[in-house]
This record gives C-alpha cells, structure tokens and sequence, in this order.
C-alpha cells in the first residue's frame, strides 16, 4: 500500500512509517511538500486538526495510487480555567472514500515565557532554537526531547498521533467505527 504524507520533515516521514510496522501495515510511505497557506503555529484543537485535515487531503490528492494520506499538525491547545497552554500534536488519516480518523500525541505544557513570544507572532520552533541554541530542533528531537533531555523525542509524539489515528481502522476495530475499507 502507497500512504501519502504531507511532510517532508524527517521526523514525521519515520513516524509514520513506525506506526505502520507497529501495527503490521505493510506501506510505503510518500512524502509532498505541505499545501501552502497554513498557519506557522495553529492556535486551538480546532485549528491544529483543521490544518491537519488539509495536509492529509493534498497528501491523498498529490500522491496517485495512495491509499491514504496522513496530515500531521503541531499546535497550541489553551486550558483557560488553568491557565495553561500545551503543545498537541494531531494525525489525520483520510482514505478515497473520504473516510477521516484521527489521534492525538501526548501532550506537554509550554512554559509562560515561551507562550508570550508566540503570542508576539513568533513559531515555536524559532522559539526554541533561541533559547537552547539548537538549529532546526523541529527536524530532529523537538522541543519535547530538548525539555526531557532525550528521554521523549519529537518522533515519538509524531508516531503515536498516527498510531492513534490508525487505530479505528484496524480489522479488529472497524465493526465499533463502522469502517468499511
């Protein structure tokens, strides 16, 4: 099976083929550029997984032959009532049928300091790069492995999103999702 990813990040390329060996899925994966126009930083669940969205319809839309196309999106998600903003990351699965599933990454909080920078229109990941001093840290271990020492890898959030997003249509589970692939 051909999936379509649109990344060309190597972080989300390996993460999406993890989750397919993990759960048995015999796939080669494809990457594209990502659609242009989305936003740097998506603020909100609603925004990440729309943007997620988009990315697996052009993934789906560019690759001929594909059987899905796998959009993965980074986002701030804000819990006002705790006055706390974390980083999520969203996978979306969407097959030719037009069928979408989609799963959530662990997620972390992102320090005050950091949330006030993004709020002055900056990216995460220049963010980042400034105060550890890491170049392109989005591309390699991500903030999560900057913050954990290691212990926790950007991958790691990448490849469980698409596991979880995958999950619904495994042959064990498509009778409780009424998946008919």
């Amino acid at each position: 099976m051909k999936v379509a990813l649109a990344s060309r990040n190597p972080s989300k390329v390996k993460a999406v083929e993890e989750a397919l060996r993990i759960l048995n899925i015999n796939g080669i994966v494809e990457s594209v550029d990502p659609p242009p126009g989305l936003p740097p930083e998506p603020m909100g669940l609603e925004a990440i997984v729309n943007g997620a969205v988009i990315r697996a319809r052009h993934a789906l839309n560019s690759i001929k032959g594909s059987t899905y196309g796998i959009g993965i999106e980074a986002g701030v998600v804000t819990l006002n009532s705790l006055n706390v903003n974390l980083d999520a990351t969203v996978a979306v699965v969407i097959d030719r049928g037009g069928l979408i599933t989609l799963g959530l990454s662990p997620a972390f909080m992102i320090p005050p300091a950091f949330m006030k920078e993004l709020m002055a229109g900056k990216e995460l990941n220049n963010v980042v790069e400034e105060y550890y001093g890491v170049p392109n840290a989005g591309k390699g271990i991500g903030f999560i492995g900057l913050l954990s020492q290691g212990l926790t890898k950007r991958i790691n959030l990448n490849t469980e999103a698409v596991y979880m997003a995958l999950l619904p249509r495994m042959p064990w589970n498509k009778d409780l999702y009424g998946v008919s692939e």
